[in-house]
Protein backbone atom coordinates (compact mmCIF):
# COMPACT_ATOMS: atom_id res chain seq x y z
CA UNK A 1 0.00 0.00 0.00
CA UNK A 2 2.69 2.67 0.89
CA UNK A 3 4.21 1.74 -2.66
CA UNK A 4 1.15 3.12 -3.95
CA UNK A 5 1.55 6.42 -1.96
CA UNK A 6 5.19 6.51 -3.12
CA UNK A 7 4.38 6.20 -6.90
CA UNK A 8 1.73 9.18 -6.33
CA UNK A 9 3.91 11.55 -4.31
CA UNK A 10 6.80 10.58 -7.58
CA UNK A 11 4.02 11.57 -9.80
CA UNK A 12 3.76 14.73 -7.47
CA UNK A 13 7.62 15.35 -8.14
CA UNK A 14 8.45 14.50 -4.58
CA UNK A 15 11.40 11.87 -4.06
CA UNK A 16 10.57 8.89 -2.29
CA UNK A 17 13.23 5.94 -1.05
CA UNK A 18 11.61 2.52 0.78
CA UNK A 19 12.57 0.07 2.83
CA UNK A 20 11.76 -3.28 1.67
CA UNK A 21 12.20 -7.03 3.06
CA UNK A 22 10.35 -8.15 0.31
CA UNK A 23 11.59 -7.10 -2.80
CA UNK A 24 9.65 -9.23 -4.98
CA UNK A 25 6.43 -7.04 -3.75
CA UNK A 26 8.32 -3.93 -3.95
CA UNK A 27 9.17 -4.35 -7.55
CA UNK A 28 5.64 -5.90 -8.11
CA UNK A 29 3.94 -2.72 -7.22
CA UNK A 30 6.51 -0.32 -8.85
CA UNK A 31 8.06 1.67 -6.00
CA UNK A 32 10.32 4.26 -7.89
CA UNK A 33 13.53 3.66 -5.31
CA UNK A 34 13.93 0.57 -2.77
CA UNK A 35 16.98 -0.29 -0.45
CA UNK A 36 16.46 -3.83 0.48
CA UNK A 37 17.81 -4.88 3.84
CA UNK A 38 18.27 -8.30 5.25
CA UNK A 39 16.61 -7.69 8.38
CA UNK A 40 13.98 -9.62 10.21
CA UNK A 41 9.94 -8.96 9.19
CA UNK A 42 8.55 -6.04 11.11
CA UNK A 43 12.07 -4.81 12.01
CA UNK A 44 13.04 -3.18 9.12
CA UNK A 45 15.90 -1.13 10.02
CA UNK A 46 17.69 -3.57 12.09
CA UNK A 47 17.38 -4.86 15.95
CA UNK A 48 15.99 -2.56 18.25
CA UNK A 49 18.58 -0.64 20.22
CA UNK A 50 21.45 -1.23 17.32
CA UNK A 51 21.80 2.26 16.89
CA UNK A 52 25.02 2.27 14.96
CA UNK A 53 22.79 -0.44 12.16
CA UNK A 54 19.85 1.83 12.22
CA UNK A 55 21.62 4.95 11.30
CA UNK A 56 23.24 3.78 8.60
CA UNK A 57 19.72 2.38 7.31
CA UNK A 58 18.85 6.06 7.77
CA UNK A 59 22.03 7.47 6.15
CA UNK A 60 21.54 4.68 3.16
CA UNK A 61 18.07 5.82 2.46
CA UNK A 62 18.37 9.30 2.60
CA UNK A 63 21.42 8.64 -0.36
CA UNK A 64 19.35 6.60 -2.25
CA UNK A 65 16.59 9.78 -2.49
CA UNK A 66 18.72 11.48 -4.47
CA UNK A 67 19.35 8.61 -6.98
CA UNK A 68 17.09 8.49 -10.17
CA UNK A 69 13.95 6.68 -10.17
CA UNK A 70 13.81 2.98 -10.78
CA UNK A 71 17.09 2.50 -8.86
CA UNK A 72 17.23 -0.45 -6.40
CA UNK A 73 20.15 -1.13 -3.69
CA UNK A 74 21.07 -3.53 -1.34
CA UNK A 75 21.91 -2.58 2.26
CA UNK A 76 25.99 -2.44 2.61
CA UNK A 77 25.94 -3.21 6.52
Amino acid sequence: MLGLYARALEESGIATAMITILPEVTDAVGVPRTMHVPFKLGRPCGEPFDFETRKKVVDQLLALALKPSGTRIEYEG
